[in-house]
């Protein structure tokens, strides 16, 4: 029965990852198109808000996944080589591709600069889940000598300084960084993790987790549209961000679907990320192929930003398919000859 209610857990929160890399390509939509051509006006700008405040959660609940499941699952170095591997294989070949059928010059040294991209930041969340991942071990072995009074103590003296401290006193020796930092995982890493070893002192259906999540993004869109817009209060580390993180993530931890079918793809997804974020990509798809200059005109703007979402999420993970078939095969070939 544990053993069905875990696998029945684990098909949710993939469907968790889903959704959420498709909030990361509606977020750079709106932060790589229309943010460079300014904001609307009206219901439009209202939308533009409420997307955004609904969106934000995103990375977060991926790092929440990943506390939840590792601190039991414990560190293995071919998963982690072969991350490593996978995002240098795809940064490389789409520079070469980009060589390829573009005016744009190989050099070596940009070549090199594409395999070793982990290094430069270019992907942010994937450098800082490197470190993340790499430092998960000792984050184990505190966190599971811990009693849960002992752990409960440790999360509220994180929140307190990481999320609340950071947030309202703006204070840079904190090292924040608007949440792009390896403090803000480590924190929600452990959150998760404290979601796998203990039950949650009370008891919501489902439903009441996805109520709130809303009742933020809502509450946030209202005071950005009738106040002031304040970007510090939707950093990845602010006290509403991660409270509707924590609560999307339990609607899907605490859910039970019929069906899912997220499993499947879930090997791919990732590929999502490193296709359409790709710098190279990223300045085509959004100054060149995408005209954004006219659907901000648009009336139904909003609309074709989700539609034109939904399309960049499809094509990427069926590039990523043939990608992330290669990247494992082309690994193993490696790691065969290595060993």
């Amino acid at each position: 029965m544990i053993s069905s209610i875990q696998q029945h857990r684990n098909r949710n929160l993939d469907l968790l990852r889903i959704l959420s890399m498709f909030m990361i390509v509606l977020l750079h939509s709106q932060t790589f198109g229309i943010f460079h051509y300014g904001l609307p006006s009206g219901i439009q700008l209202f939308t533009v808000y409420l997307f955004r405040n609904l969106a934000i959660v995103a990375s977060n609940c991926y790092v929440l996944i990943s506390g939840y499941f590792l601190i039991k699952k414990g560190f293995k170095r071919k998963k982690i080589a072969y991350f490593a591997f996978e995002v240098s294989f795809y940064s490389a070949f789409i520079y070469l591709m980009i060589v390829l059928f573009t005016p744009l010059t190989f050099s070596i040294q940009d070549f090199f600069h594409w395999i070793f991209v982990l290094f430069w930041g270019n992907y942010w969340f994937a450098t800082l889940y490197l470190v993340l991942y790499l430092l998960s071990p000792f984050l184990n072995l505190f966190l599971n000598q811990l009693t849960q009074k002992q752990f409960q103590q440790v999360l509220i003296g994180s929140i307190a300084i990481f999320s609340l401290w950071a947030t309202f006193s703006h204070l840079p020796i904190l090292g924040m960084n608007e949440g792009y930092s390896i403090s803000t995982f480590l924190l929600l890493y452990t959150l998760g993790a404290y979601f796998q070893l203990y039950q949650l002192p009370f008891k919501w259906k489902s439903g009441w987790y996805l109520f709130h999540y809303f009742n933020i993004a809502v509450g946030l869109t209202v005071y950005f549209f009738l106040i002031d817009y304040k970007d510090w209060m939707i950093d990845y580390h602010s006290p509403f961000v991660l409270l509707a993180s924590i609560l999307l993530f339990l609607f899907f931890k605490e859910t039970h679907f019929k069906k899912t079918w997220g499993n499947k793809i879930i090997p791919f997804i990732f590929g999502i990320y490193l296709i359409h974020e790709h710098p190279l990509i990223r300045t085509l798809l959004w100054e060149e192929w995408i005209p954004i200059h006219q659907i901000i005109q648009q009336p139904l703007m909003n609309l074709i930003l989700l539609g034109l979402s939904t399309l960049i999420f499809i094509v990427c993970l069926l590039l990523s398919f043939p990608l992330h078939k290669l990247s494992k095969r082309i690994f193993e070939i490696l790691l065969t000859k290595l060993n």
